[in-house]
């Protein structure tokens, strides 16, 4: 099921929850058309700061985010991934792009390549782990 059937069926009633980015339900929470009842975040989300964190309803270590990042090949000279690191970070920290991501639910991470790798490397075992009890091959 896409985020979008997702959507339409949560909205519709025909499912009863589900775990999608809040940038796409985040209209919905607004005008009352769906009600949250926890964010998967390590910390609430400012978009709807009384919607408490999985943690904070008794989950305990539930983490899960959405995220984005640009990544080239490895054989990339260093240069280019500077200028390419530059032009992404001064974009991400203008002001109407920051104002624009944060309307959508986006928590805007800024850094160098070194910080992206450290934190795939982070999220990688937990995701493994995920993909092993799910009964799937991990490539």
């Amino acid at each position: 099921m896409t985020v979008e059937q997702a959507q339409a069926r949560l909205v519709g009633g025909q499912i009863d929850f589900t775990f999608e980015p809040a940038s796409v339900l985040l209209a919905h929470v607004h005008d009352s058309t769906l009600r949250p009842l926890a964010v998967t975040n390590r910390t609430r989300l400012p978009q709807i700061p009384d919607v408490p964190t999985m943690i904070e309803s008794g989950v305990p270590d539930f983490v899960s985010v959405s995220w984005s990042g640009l990544v080239a090949p490895a054989a990339t000279p260093q240069p280019i991934i500077d200028k390419l690191n530059a032009a992404v970070n001064a974009e991400l920290n203008a002001a109407d792009m920051k104002s624009t991501l944060l309307k959508l639910g986006a928590d805007v991470h800024a850094g160098t390549p070194r910080d992206f790798a450290a934190f795939i490397t982070e999220e990688a075992p937990k995701w493994a782990e995920v993909i092993k009890s799910a009964g799937m091959k991990l490539e």
